[in-house]
């Protein structure tokens, strides 16, 4: 089967359907798929073109004839405001080390740490001795990486990291990983990463599939949990039941359920259930919800992570939930605002960033508190 174009996959659906759900929830006439082709009832009299141009008018007029004073006064819907009780946990590739100036990155994608600037380090790294793409010096742990071990490399795509050689090696410095504690139930806590620590497809080949096979539960479960933790560390993650519920919108099979002890959050972990609001985001898809906005580190971006130029969301990732969209060739993403593209876009997707979640057991775990993070930190 020919693969389909990755840039229309994206599309969420239309709002002419979006119109027609509102208007089936709340009773309304619904006008989105055009007018009725029927006569109104006797008693009602339609408007004339000139008549209704006269009210158009007349409204603008009024509207445009308020003062400032006259609209302060009006109540702004206030904006939520969420904040999560921080650990670190585990340590992951993220702050790259250079020998002089970095331009790989646009400046506003970045926060302190993420670029390291010692030379006499870098000349170490040059030298040093790698296992598995490691190495450690003076008691802190290194990955390097070049264009063969990225998700995908480019020298000039926009929004992405600039490679000037593919060939040449990148360092990167291990730090802990940050995560925000969704809920907690007695020793055991439900985290989210504060930054998304890398980017994979969830599903190497353009096919049909779901969270219970896809490329993506594999990586996490896999390289990615053997990479981020050591086996102490493990052994205290506790394996999660995955609730894998049909897509909110179109009804698409999820898939099974499944038992992971690295996953990614579904619809109904993000929006319209009471699950979602506990763990501290909006009711709604839409909105541009600052909870659901996210940045990555400089390693995921470094590995092919999209970062967005637009004022107001500048610098963050988009990420994929296990939700699959409209077919099952589609995932469900969140875009740099916090909306959810229940759609979805293509499931060989290579620049989405990856935001993993874990339930740990506290009392068995060697973790340290760290800064609270509220949902308007994000904003910029």
């Amino acid at each position: 089967m020919r693969s389909l174009s990755t840039r229309t996959a994206g599309f969420t659906d239309s709002v002419i359907r979006r119109m027609t759900r509102i208007s089936n929830k709340y009773g309304a006439i619904n006008l989105s798929q055009g007018f009725p082709d029927f006569d109104p009832p006797k008693d009602k009299r339609i408007l004339s073109i000139r008549e209704l141009a006269f009210l158009i008018i007349c409204g603008l007029s009024l509207l445009t004839s308020c003062s400032k004073d006259d609209t302060e006064d009006v109540p702004s819907q206030p904006q939520k405001v969420t904040r999560w009780e921080c650990i670190l946990f585990g340590s992951y590739p993220a702050n790259e080390v250079v020998s002089g100036s970095f331009n790989a990155v646009d400046d506003y994608a970045l926060v302190d740490g993420d670029v390291m600037t010692d030379a006499s380090l870098y000349h170490q790294l040059e030298q040093a001795e790698w296992t598995d793409d490691d190495t450690e010096i003076g008691g802190m742990r290194y990955h390097r990486l070049n264009g063969s071990g990225a998700v995908t490399c480019s020298t000039n795509r926009e929004q992405h990291y600039r490679w000037t050689d593919t060939e040449a090696w990148h360092y990167f410095a291990y730090a802990p990983i940050k995560w925000r504690i969704l809920k907690q139930t007695g020793n055991k806590a439900v985290l989210l990463a504060d930054r998304m620590p890398d980017t994979c497809p969830f599903n190497d080949s353009y096919n049909d599939t779901s969270w219970s096979d896809c490329s993506l539960r594999r990586w996490l479960n896999g390289a990615f949990l053997s990479r981020a933790f050591t086996e102490q560390e493990r052994s205290a993650i506790v394996e999660t039941d995955v609730k894998n519920a049909p897509n909110y919108y179109f009804g698409t099979d999820c898939g099974p359920d499944t038992k992971d002890r690295v996953f990614v959050l579904s619809e109904s972990e993000t929006f319209s259930s009471p699950l979602a609001i506990e763990y501290g985001f909006s009711d709604s898809d839409s909105g541009n919800d600052p909870a659901r906005r996210f940045r990555s580190t400089l390693y995921a971006k470094c590995r092919g992570a999209w970062w967005s130029p637009v004022e107001g969301y500048l610098g963050t990732s988009f990420w994929m939930m296990r939700s699959v969209g409209y077919t099952k060739a589609n995932v469900v993403y969140v875009g740099e605002s916090g909306d959810t593209y229940n759609r979805g876009i293509v499931v060989t997707c290579n620049d989405a960033a990856v935001l993993p979640a874990i339930t740990l057991d506290l009392s068995k775990a060697t973790w340290q508190p760290a800064e609270p993070v509220y949902s308007t930190d994000i904003i910029q």
